[in-house]
């Protein structure tokens, strides 16, 4: 079934951006990708590991390191096994197990450095949302967690398992996370609030202070993305190395023509 035509996240915007090819074959079409690269996978393995984790704290059982990646290896493997979508290793020369040992120890090292001295109070985990932007669009997303601090600041937190860290707070991942802040506004739910973004690999954290005051600013310019989204008519595809990644890269012909001449 095709997705709601109706309905934005910000992965659906800058899909658009990236690829507008694979924009439509994803949210006009529902076509379903052919595969998930493995680097994907493990990110939403890590990120189900992180959320059991602190479900497990905030219920009175603080789980140990063992058991934490104990579940992360367990899901690893009931997903792989399910076969329901095809995980595919697209770098050549690492081997899948790679993949699987660096989650763990990503984390394993979230686990000793942030998870232990943890003091926030978790508002929710994978929270969802859906407000209306623009007037007209509809706009949803899942924030990793929400937490408050002890002087009730909300805490916007969204972790990363890639290897790129930015040198400042800006780029997509922040775009994104300003987002949800003017979500969490439109809720009701703060006055400000503390964007985090977590890089699980390198352990660095890079924060930004967003005020209700500026709701209206990052609104504006969201839902003049979604509005150059909707109303495109042509959707060429952009080749690049990124193709390998792409799921649909068996249908798109800019990907087979890229792949046919490299043999």
């Amino acid at each position: 079934m095709a997705p709601d035509p109706s309905t934005y996240s910000f992965s659906r915007v800058t899909t658009f951006e990236q690829c507008a090819r694979r924009f439509r074959y994803r949210y006009l079409d529902g076509v379903q990708e052919g595969f998930q690269g493995v680097e994907g996978f493990m990110g939403t393995q890590v990120h189900s590991a992180l959320e059991w984790m602190f479900q497990q704290r905030d219920g009175g059982n603080r789980p140990t390191l063992e058991q934490s990646v104990a579940y992360y290896c367990d899901e690893w493997d009931r997903r792989i096994a399910d076969g329901s979508a095809p995980v595919r290793v697209v770098k050549t020369g690492t081997p899948m197990e790679t993949y699987r040992r660096n989650g763990a120890e990503m984390l394993s090292r979230y686990y000793r450095e942030r998870f232990l001295s943890d003091r926030l109070t978790t508002v929710a985990n994978e929270h969802h949302f859906r407000v209306t932007v623009g007037e007209r669009h509809k706009f949803q997303g899942f924030i990793d967690r929400l937490a408050t601090d002890k002087d009730g600041l909300l805490h916007i937190i969204d972790y990363k398992t890639g290897s790129r860290v930015p040198k400042k707070f800006e780029g997509k991942e922040a775009q994104q996370l300003e987002a949800y802040a003017m979500a969490m506004f439109r809720e009701g739910q703060a006055e400000e609030v503390e964007l985090v973004l977590d890089f699980l690999k390198t352990g660095a954290r890079l924060r930004r202070r967003v005020l209700r005051a500026q709701a209206d600013e990052i609104e504006v310019r969201l839902s003049a993305r979604i509005d150059t989204a909707e109303e495109a008519t042509v959707f060429p595809p952009t080749p690049g190395v990124l193709c390998g990644w792409c799921g649909y890269n068996d249908l798109c012909e800019s990907a087979m023509s890229r792949y046919s001449r490299a043999s």
